[in-house]
Protein backbone atom coordinates (compact mmCIF):
# COMPACT_ATOMS: atom_id res chain seq x y z
CA UNK A 1 0.00 0.00 0.00
CA UNK A 2 1.28 3.66 -1.09
CA UNK A 3 0.61 7.06 0.55
CA UNK A 4 -1.12 9.03 -2.43
CA UNK A 5 -1.33 11.94 -0.18
CA UNK A 6 -2.06 13.47 3.12
CA UNK A 7 -4.29 16.27 5.01
CA UNK A 8 -5.18 17.31 7.75
CA UNK A 9 -8.34 15.60 7.77
CA UNK A 10 -7.73 12.38 5.70
CA UNK A 11 -5.61 10.14 3.70
CA UNK A 12 -5.42 8.86 0.20
CA UNK A 13 -4.08 5.33 -0.26
CA UNK A 14 -3.63 3.41 -3.32
CA UNK A 15 -2.32 -0.57 -4.15
CA UNK A 16 -1.82 -3.21 -6.31
CA UNK A 17 -3.70 -6.45 -5.57
CA UNK A 18 -2.23 -9.63 -5.60
CA UNK A 19 -3.60 -10.41 -9.03
CA UNK A 20 -2.90 -6.99 -10.36
CA UNK A 21 -6.00 -5.15 -9.79
CA UNK A 22 -5.60 -1.55 -9.09
CA UNK A 23 -7.25 -0.31 -6.03
CA UNK A 24 -7.84 2.94 -4.03
CA UNK A 25 -9.15 4.11 -0.24
CA UNK A 26 -9.21 7.17 1.75
CA UNK A 27 -9.39 6.82 5.84
CA UNK A 28 -10.21 10.16 7.65
CA UNK A 29 -6.50 10.64 10.26
CA UNK A 30 -9.30 10.54 13.40
CA UNK A 31 -11.12 7.86 12.54
CA UNK A 32 -15.16 8.55 11.52
CA UNK A 33 -14.60 7.43 7.80
CA UNK A 34 -12.96 5.14 5.36
CA UNK A 35 -13.20 3.95 1.63
CA UNK A 36 -12.21 1.34 -0.94
CA UNK A 37 -12.51 0.46 -3.90
CA UNK A 38 -10.97 -1.64 -6.93
CA UNK A 39 -11.05 -2.31 -10.24
CA UNK A 40 -12.69 -5.46 -10.77
CA UNK A 41 -10.13 -6.99 -12.87
CA UNK A 42 -6.90 -6.58 -14.12
CA UNK A 43 -7.64 -6.04 -17.49
CA UNK A 44 -9.48 -3.10 -16.87
CA UNK A 45 -6.59 -0.85 -17.16
CA UNK A 46 -3.79 -2.91 -19.25
CA UNK A 47 -0.19 -1.60 -20.00
CA UNK A 48 0.22 0.45 -22.93
CA UNK A 49 1.73 -0.82 -25.59
CA UNK A 50 3.24 2.65 -26.21
CA UNK A 51 3.97 5.69 -24.35
CA UNK A 52 0.68 6.76 -22.46
CA UNK A 53 -0.28 8.35 -19.24
CA UNK A 54 -3.10 6.36 -17.97
CA UNK A 55 -5.95 8.22 -15.63
CA UNK A 56 -6.31 5.60 -12.39
CA UNK A 57 -8.08 7.68 -9.33
CA UNK A 58 -9.92 11.27 -8.55
CA UNK A 59 -11.26 11.83 -5.23
CA UNK A 60 -12.32 14.32 -2.98
CA UNK A 61 -11.15 13.86 0.93
CA UNK A 62 -9.16 17.17 2.12
CA UNK A 63 -8.22 18.10 -1.38
CA UNK A 64 -8.73 16.97 -5.15
CA UNK A 65 -6.41 14.00 -5.32
CA UNK A 66 -5.29 12.09 -8.27
CA UNK A 67 -3.50 9.71 -9.70
CA UNK A 68 -2.32 8.45 -12.65
CA UNK A 69 0.15 5.91 -14.18
CA UNK A 70 3.07 6.41 -16.86
CA UNK A 71 3.53 3.20 -19.56
CA UNK A 72 6.70 3.49 -20.93
CA UNK A 73 7.67 7.41 -19.85
CA UNK A 74 8.44 9.48 -17.19
CA UNK A 75 7.13 12.28 -15.85
CA UNK A 76 9.01 15.35 -15.20
CA UNK A 77 6.05 17.91 -14.68
CA UNK A 78 2.11 18.45 -13.87
CA UNK A 79 0.80 22.13 -15.02
CA UNK A 80 -2.28 23.98 -14.71
CA UNK A 81 -2.86 26.83 -16.35
CA UNK A 82 0.53 27.17 -16.67
CA UNK A 83 0.67 26.79 -12.77
CA UNK A 84 3.29 24.24 -11.82
CA UNK A 85 1.66 21.29 -9.28
CA UNK A 86 3.91 19.54 -6.72
CA UNK A 87 3.70 15.82 -8.47
CA UNK A 88 4.89 12.59 -6.53
CA UNK A 89 6.36 9.81 -7.99
CA UNK A 90 4.68 6.24 -5.90
CA UNK A 91 6.27 3.11 -6.39
CA UNK A 92 5.10 1.33 -9.64
CA UNK A 93 2.76 -1.48 -10.12
CA UNK A 94 2.39 -4.12 -13.11
CA UNK A 95 5.84 -6.09 -12.54
CA UNK A 96 7.11 -2.39 -12.32
CA UNK A 97 6.28 -1.77 -15.86
CA UNK A 98 3.74 1.19 -15.00
CA UNK A 99 4.99 4.08 -12.78
CA UNK A 100 2.59 5.93 -10.78
CA UNK A 101 2.07 10.01 -10.01
CA UNK A 102 0.11 11.60 -7.75
CA UNK A 103 -1.17 15.37 -7.27
CA UNK A 104 -3.56 17.20 -5.37
CA UNK A 105 -5.65 20.31 -6.31
CA UNK A 106 -7.34 22.54 -3.33
CA UNK A 107 -10.70 22.37 -4.88
CA UNK A 108 -12.54 19.87 -7.15
CA UNK A 109 -11.48 20.91 -10.93
CA UNK A 110 -12.32 19.95 -14.15
CA UNK A 111 -10.54 20.16 -17.29
CA UNK A 112 -7.01 18.71 -18.47
CA UNK A 113 -3.52 18.90 -17.08
CA UNK A 114 -0.48 19.78 -18.89
CA UNK A 115 1.91 16.40 -18.43
CA UNK A 116 5.72 16.52 -19.69
CA UNK A 117 7.17 13.55 -20.10
CA UNK A 118 10.19 12.27 -21.63
CA UNK A 119 10.81 9.05 -23.65
CA UNK A 120 14.16 7.98 -24.10
CA UNK A 121 15.87 11.08 -24.85
CA UNK A 122 12.90 12.73 -26.28
CA UNK A 123 10.76 15.28 -24.18
CA UNK A 124 6.94 15.56 -25.07
CA UNK A 125 4.04 17.08 -23.64
CA UNK A 126 0.68 14.94 -23.31
CA UNK A 127 -2.40 16.09 -21.26
CA UNK A 128 -4.54 13.97 -18.72
CA UNK A 129 -8.26 14.85 -18.43
CA UNK A 130 -9.28 15.70 -14.87
CA UNK A 131 -12.25 13.14 -13.49
CA UNK A 132 -13.96 16.19 -11.70
CA UNK A 133 -16.89 16.10 -14.43
CA UNK A 134 -19.07 18.87 -15.41
CA UNK A 135 -17.18 22.43 -15.69
CA UNK A 136 -19.44 24.76 -15.56
CA UNK A 137 -19.66 25.26 -12.14
CA UNK A 138 -16.05 24.46 -11.27
CA UNK A 139 -12.37 26.12 -11.12
CA UNK A 140 -11.08 24.76 -14.96
CA UNK A 141 -7.70 23.40 -16.01
CA UNK A 142 -6.90 23.79 -19.81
Amino acid sequence: MFTAAVGRSAATFVWETANGRFCSGSAATAGGFTSMSCFSDRRDVPLSVRPALVPLLSTYSFAEVHVFGADREIVRSVMCNGRSLAVRRLPSVLNGRRALYAFELSETTAGQVTVTVVRGRATATEHVELMGGDPRHKPSCR
